[in-house]
C-alpha cells in the first residue's frame, strides 16, 4: 500500500491528528465498518475506493494504514470451514440463518477458506486484530468486536482452526498459494460460497434490512 494513500486515507477519515492510542483504536473502527463482501480485488487501495472488501482485503488496508503511524504489523491465517456459520458450539459465535441455497452447499461440500487477520505490536505484546465484519452484520449473526481498547487480543469474526500460518509481511502471497493448492471442486464451491453470500448481504444491504 502506497504511503501517500494512506495518509490521504487518515486525514480523510481525521484520524492523523489523534493521540497514538486513539489512532490505534480509530483505524480499526474505520476498516471494520467498509461493508463485508467480494468484489474482485484484495487492493486495499481498492477496499477503500469501492468500501468493500473481504477478509483479505480490510485486514491488509488496516495493516498498511498501521504500518504509516509507525505500528509494526503481521499478516497471519487460519484455516476457516463456512459450516461453522451455521453451526459452532460457542455462544460467542452467533447462528446465521443463511438461505436455503447456501446452507444445501455447505451441507453437500465442506468448504474450508483462509482467513486472514493481523496482528500489531502494542506494549511489547503482539495483539490479535480483525476488520473483517462491520457492525450491521450483527444483525444477522456474525460476529465482530464492537467496543476494543486497542491493546488487548480480540476473537476473530469467524471461527478458526488449530491450521495457523504466520506470514510476516507477506499475506497476500501466502493466501494465492494456500487457496491455489485446494482441490478443484472445493475452489469451485468456495467460489460459488462467496458469491452467493457477497449478493445476499447485497440485498438485505440494498432493502435496508441491515
Amino acid at each position: 500500500m502506497e504511503e501517500s494513500l494512506a495518509k490521504k486515507i487518515l486525514s480523510d477519515w481525521e484520524i492523523d491528528d489523534l493521540p497514538r492510542d486513539q489512532q490505534i483504536v480509530k483505524i480499526f473502527e474505520k476498516v471494520r465498518d467498509i461493508p463485508f463482501g467480494r468484489m474482485g480485488s484484495r487492493d486495499p487501495k481498492d477496499v477503500y475506493e469501492r468500501n468493500k472488501g473481504t477478509c483479505s482485503g480490510k485486514n491488509f488496508l488496516l495493516k498498511g494504514l498501521y504500518k504509516t503511524i509507525g505500528v509494526k504489523t503481521k499478516d497471519i491465517i487460519c484455516l476457516q470451514r463456512w459450516k461453522d456459520l451455521t453451526w459452532f458450539p460457542d455462544d460467542r459465535y452467533g447462528i446465521v440463518n443463511l438461505p436455503d441455497e447456501m446452507k444445501q452447499m455447505l451441507e453437500e461440500t465442506e468448504i474450508v477458506d483462509f482467513h486472514n487477520y493481523v496482528k500489531i505490536l502494542v506494549d511489547g505484546k503482539w495483539v490479535t486484530i480483525d476488520v473483517t465484519i462491520d457492525l450491521p452484520l450483527k444483525k444477522l449473526g456474525f460476529y465482530t468486536t464492537e467496543h476494543w481498547d486497542g491493546k488487548s487480543d480480540m476473537p476473530l469474526c469467524f471461527v478458526g482452526t488449530h491450521k495457523v500460518w504466520d506470514c510476516g509481511d507477506n499475506g497476500s502471497e501466502k493466501k494465492a498459494q494456500l487457496t491455489a493448492a485446494l482441490p478443484k471442486n472445493i475452489q469451485e464451491a468456495r467460489n460459488l460460497f462467496l458469491e452467493n453470500l457477497t449478493k445476499w448481504l447485497d440485498d438485505l444491504r440494498e432493502k435496508g434490512e441491515i
